[in-house]
């Protein structure tokens, strides 16, 4: 069985992320309203980001109670909060067990189930208890699924038991599996259950094979196929698993570069969670020696944090801070973040690496001040608490002891912990950090014992971790070992050669302006924390200053209220006669108005009838509009069978081509809330995806598409769908000859005064020599041309390292407007 203890590197090491645990964090509500939820959850996740205040506004939302409105809401705001697909920890277990018992035969209870069983296939560890308590939630979860003749539930209990089957061992059999549930997703277009799979494989992948080329074709087939069904914070995610992915290899410039991007995808559609972007970016930048952005990026990660009240990985994120400030040299505030840190992850009641690792610079912090025996007492009493159970686990405990032992004086048994902490590394077989420092340390640890040979062996072996990969300052302090190594074996040459490298890595960590910087960093965020505590001291303070003047308020008031009590008792007789006469003269007011409100109210339930009723009729119309053009489709496709030249077979799948072009109009149109304007990324997408699958040029051929979030009537999208149709068809037959590898590339940008252009290129062979643009009679560009004109439009087509198709137009011309077309 391969070690499960690599799914730790997800949760522990600071430069390790990629969880694949998601969370509930409302619970299951039953009765009345099992089936409302049941039926969201279930459609939750083919919601896109943005798509869910549009689903809050829609009739369904508004014609629902105000106890079921407040059960969606909950399920959508948790759909919100776990798009990263963060971790989960014991309390939400519990909390899913609770939930367990009291659920019933549904949906909802079948992804508690699958909740349960992501927990203990991910839990740290290589206990075979772990893997069977998984399997037997995911086998309750099949066979309710099943049951339900749910497909969507189906496919993701499947991805989740192929991976349970690999970290049980079978390997094999897992990536069959694999195959044969992407081939029923794709047969029953289930777009999400395939990225749902293809990105848990890429993480599984990524934490047992070397090799990261099919780990990243996982993650962007896995970003294409979110991006097809509008799911684009999913979509983001898998972006940033490639960038984490390319981190772990040791490439940092590419790995930051991605995660900005990232970064900016993020906010622009409005993802809150940004604190794990943020960490990730701290995380390269410290590695790389740039201590002033690592720092930049860790306070913004705290900030994010805390202000999106997400602090499942506050440990982590602590722990991350605290190493920036151990290593810019701010000792003391490493210490209290490490401290905040250790406080979080002994809360979960966990074995992590993390919760050893920032203990034991806790430890060393307690070396520093002479007190070995409290730093080893400290060590014991965590390890005695939360008992180890992974390789790199009892490495990182074995680390610490041997520093509490050397500082002791006990070196036999520091000498026989360090070389033990070497063994598990050794048998995990990873190449990071903490590894690294092992080596780090047993070579200062024989240089303090003037085994000057060995220590020398052992810190050649720590430069030699993959610079490229290892934290910058790092290798800075490990030449100036070795500086000191060569001094004292009396290799002077050798010794200059190393503290000319330290001095240089050292001035490069700490120049004059990054100092500055860091310390401007530090006063702003020190600022905004005073800031906030003065505003949560003023708020106190006036909340106290209010119940002191409402004390006295409620005294005078008291007091004025005896004096006046006595003549109200005397007026309060005569008010009686009086309200008694008034009171019948209101009621029969009232009765006269309740009559005028029952008729208003039937008049206004009529009008709104009406317009439902209006609304449904042109969806209906749409839906059959669609209809037809499928049976267009078919029909085609059926003369298809009866035809063997290969002309008239090409003709009619470009004929089917249009027709789906102008079919997917009307689909759009029908399932959305606007009627009269087409969403035309999307359009474009679903355009551009279809012609590439029904080419077989997926492959062969990528798409770029940079098309600005615009809405257009239905009068201007269906020509332009059309042009899209052509030129790309175009391309695919012609610019690509033999099967070659090549690029197309689509832009829809708005330009002033309610003008758009329309960008089409390819890099494939361009167009032939003797090809007369404005004379040619072939039917593609004639429909190209003619559609131009018929929406007044401005068309160019250029032929120089390919063909580029230019149109510019305008929503205010007019149909019928000639359209220039220039060569």
């Amino acid at each position: 069985m391969p070690a499960r203890h690599h799914y730790e590197q997800r949760t522990n090491v600071p430069i390790f992320s990629g969880r694949d645990i998601y969370i509930y964090r409302v619970p299951i509500i039953h009765g009345v309203y099992k089936n409302l939820i049941s039926i969201l959850i279930d459609q939750s996740n083919r919601l896109p980001f943005n798509g869910i205040r549009a689903l809050l506004r829609s009739g369904l939302f508004a014609a629902i109670g105000r106890s079921k409105r407040l059960a969606l809401l909950c399920i959508l705001l948790f759909a919100v909060v776990t798009a990263d697909g963060q971790n989960i920890n014991r309390p939400m277990v519990n909390r899913l067990l609770s939930q367990l018992q009291r659920s019933k035969a549904d949906s909802s209870r079948i992804r508690t189930l699958i909740e349960l069983g992501k927990f203990h296939v991910y839990k740290p560890g290589e206990s075979r208890v772990d893997l069977d308590s998984a399997l037997g939630y995911l086998r309750q979860a099949r066979k309710l699924s099943d049951s339900l003749h749910s497909l969507v539930l189906q496919h993701e209990v499947e991805s989740m038991f192929i991976i349970a089957e690999m970290e049980g061992g079978d390997s094999r059999q897992g990536q069959s599996r694999f195959l044969r549930l992407i081939q029923d997703c794709r047969r029953t277009n289930d777009r999400a259950g395939e990225a749902n799979a293809r990105l848990r494989m890429g993480i599984w992948l990524r934490n047992i094979d070397a090799d990261y080329h099919p780990v990243i074709t996982q993650f962007q087939q896995a970003a294409a196929l979110y991006g097809a069904i509008n799911q684009r914070d999913k979509a983001v995610q898998a972006l940033r698993e490639i960038a984490i992915t390319h981190l772990y290899r040791g490439k940092l410039d590419s790995a930051e570069a991605e995660l900005k991007d990232v970064l900016r995808r993020y906010q622009s559609i409005g993802y809150p969670n940004l604190h794990y972007t943020y960490d990730n970016l701290a995380e390269i930048n410290r590695l790389k020696g740039n201590f002033d952005q690592a720092l930049y990026y860790s306070l913004l990660c705290i900030d994010s944090m805390r202000k999106t009240g997400d602090t499942l990985s506050a440990a982590a994120f602590y722990g991350d801070l605290a190493r920036i400030y151990v290593d810019i040299g701010d000792h003391q505030k490493g210490v209290e973040w490490y401290q905040k840190s250790l406080t979080q992850w002994r809360k979960e009641k966990l074995p992590n690496f993390a919760l050893y690792n920032t203990a034991g610079f806790l430890v060393k912090d307690l070396i520093q001040q002479r007190k070995p025996r409290e730093a080893l007492h400290l060590f014991r009493n965590l390890v005695a608490e939360i008992p180890t159970n992974t390789f790199i686990q009892k490495a990182c405990v074995a680390q610490n002891l041997a520093y509490c032992y050397e500082a002791l004086h006990n070196y036999p048994l520091a000498e026989q912990y360090y070389k033990e902490t070497l063994y598990w590394y050794a048998k995990n077989k990873m190449d990071f950090e903490a590894s690294q420092q092992a080596e780090e340390d047993i070579g200062v640890f024989y240089f303090n014992q003037k085994r000057f040979r060995e220590a020398k062996d052992h810190l050649t072996k720590a430069l030699n971790f993959l610079p490229q990969k290892n934290a910058f300052a790092t290798l800075r302090d490990i030449h100036y070992k070795l500086f000191q190594v060569d001094s004292a074996q009396g290799n002077y040459l050798e010794a200059i050669r190393q503290f000319r490298l330290h001095k240089s890595m050292n001035d490069s960590l700490f120049n004059e302006l990054k100092s500055k910087q860091i310390a401007s960093l530090q006063i702003q965020y020190d600022t905004r924390t005073k800031e906030q505590n003065i505003d949560l001291l003023t708020k106190k303070s006036e909340l106290q200053q209010a119940a002191l003047k409402r004390g006295e308020t409620a005294r005078n008031a008291i007091i004025a209220g005896a004096l006046l009590l006595a003549g109200l008792l005397g007026v309060s007789y005569n008010q009686y006669r009086l309200k008694q006469r008034n009171n019948q003269l209101l009621q029969a007011k009232q009765l006269e108005i309740n009559q005028k409100n029952e008729s208003l109210q039937h008049v206004l339930i009529e009008k709104e009838a009406l317009l439902e009723e209006k609304e449904w009729m042109l969806k209906e119309i749409h839906h059959r509009v669609k209809n037809n053009l499928q049976v267009i489709t078919s029909l085609l496709n059926a003369q298809s069978d009866f035809l063997q030249d290969p002309a008239a077979l090409a003709a009619i799948r470009e004929s089917q081509n249009r027709v789906h072009v102008m079919a997917l109009i009307h689909q759009k149109l029908y399932q959305s809330d606007q009627l009269d304007q087409v969403d035309m990324a999307y359009y474009i997408d679903q355009i551009v995806a279809y012609l590439l699958e029904s080419f077989d040029s997926r492959s062969s051929v990528e798409a770029l598409l940079n098309v600005s979030p615009i809405a257009l009537e239905v009068g201007l999208a269906t020509p332009l769908g059309l042009i899209i149709n052509e030129a790309v068809t175009n391309s695919l037959k012609y610019a690509f000859p033999q099967n070659r590898r090549g690029r197309i590339s689509i832009t829809l940008s708005e330009r002033p005064q309610n003008t758009y252009q329309l960008t089409i290129g390819d890099n494939g062979v361009g167009l032939p020599a003797d090809l007369n643009i404005h004379q040619s009679d072939t039917l593609g560009l004639t429909m190209i041309q003619g559609l131009s004109r018929q929406i007044g439009g401005q068309l160019s087509i250029d032929d120089d390292g390919g063909v580029q198709i230019i149109l510019s137009f305008s929503t205010t011309k007019k149909a019928g407007q000639s359209a220039q077309v220039l060569a």
